[in-house]
């Protein structure tokens, strides 16, 4: 019978036992087994692993960093150091478009900096000592992929695993941090629901943050509000309507999104036309470029789908940060 007593990850030196029972005498003999894997000593680059150089970067003034190196491979660790350099090849940029039917252009130059090229795999160390690139988002579109292909292209006299070698780094769009501000606010409307605010379909239903709930009125008109004040300006990027739960003609149709820092001078930042809900409870969202600062935002409803009533289930606000 033979037993696995012991198993020394990363040296890979096992301890074999063997028993033998007989005649009431039992013997012990212990062997060491020298374990080896197919890229034993090799040099290859973590990031070029699957999908793991598809990067999040967030729509932010400051610099935010992505680090690259190399590593070793196998079960042993190296005796010395080991150089390993890098280099940037942009040309690798078309032929991965090609391959996987995709749209990525490279970083500007005016995008990052990158620390450096060269570094070393320490003596009895995995990885390399890491390297990194800075990235200013601000100088990226919204909406738009971009890539930086970095290639490993020496490892001093170790071999380089050419499957693992380039890592593209890559983003498919920035990433906006943004929250739900609604709840930061007093809501107000111009015409409420018959049975005041607080029936059962009454205004405060319009942000209660429960698509289960409505905003119900029955004296719609067109030119219509309702507005949120904020205690302080807030400055807005989006917005989301969610539809009622039924009868689908009392849907917003048309409308404006309007802001002010003083309740009387209005400023139109988004204008909707001809805008339709395709289920009930559905969710939409409206995106609008602003940079100022408002405590007032109101929508100014034109247009239903025809009937005498209007309905919401829900009125969201969103900053971005």
């Amino acid at each position: 019978m033979k037993y696995l007593t012991q198993y020394l990850a990363k040296h890979a030196t096992h301890y074999i036992t063997c028993c033998i029972a007989g005649m009431g005498i039992l013997v012990g003999c212990t062997k060491d087994v020298e374990y080896t894997v197919d890229n034993e000593g090799t040099i290859y680059m973590a990031q070029a692993y699957e999908n793991k150089a598809a990067v999040i970067l967030y729509a932010i003034d400051s610099v935010q960093d992505i680090n690259f190196g190399a590593s070793y491979g196998g079960l042993n660790y190296p005796s010395a150091d080991i150089p390993v350099t890098f280099e940037v090849d942009k040309s690798l940029i078309s032929t991965y478009n090609e391959q996987h039917g995709t749209h990525f252009i490279s970083f500007p130059e005016s995008a990052y900096t990158i620390s450096g090229l060269n570094s070393s795999i320490r003596s009895g160390k995995v990885d390399s000592d890491p390297l990194k690139i800075a990235v200013s988002a601000n100088e990226l579109e919204l909406g738009q992929g971009y890539m930086l292909p970095i290639k490993l292209t020496a490892a001093g006299s170790s071999t380089i695993d050419s499957s693992l070698s380039i890592a593209y780094f890559r983003i498919d769009s920035l990433v906006r941090r943004e929250r739900d501000v609604t709840q930061l606010a007093t809501l107000s409307v111009s015409n409420e629901n018959n049975g005041g605010s607080g029936a059962a379909e009454g205004s405060p239903k319009l942000v209660d943050g429960d698509l289960d709930t409505k905003y119900l009125t029955q004296t719609y008109a067109s030119g219509m509000w309702f507005r949120l004040k904020f205690a302080s300006p807030h400055v807005l990027g989006a917005y989301t309507f969610t539809s009622g739960n039924d009868a689908d003609a009392r849907d917003p149709k048309t409308w404006r999104l309007e802001a002010s820092n003083d309740g009387n001078t209005w400023t139109t930042l988004d204008t909707r036309t001809d805008e339709s809900f395709t289920a009930r409870t559905l969710t939409r969202r409206f995106e609008f470029e602003n940079t100022e600062a408002y405590t007032y935002y109101r929508i100014v409803l034109l247009e239903n789908n025809g009937d005498s009533l209007f309905q919401m289930s829900e009125w969201r606000l969103i900053e971005y940060y």
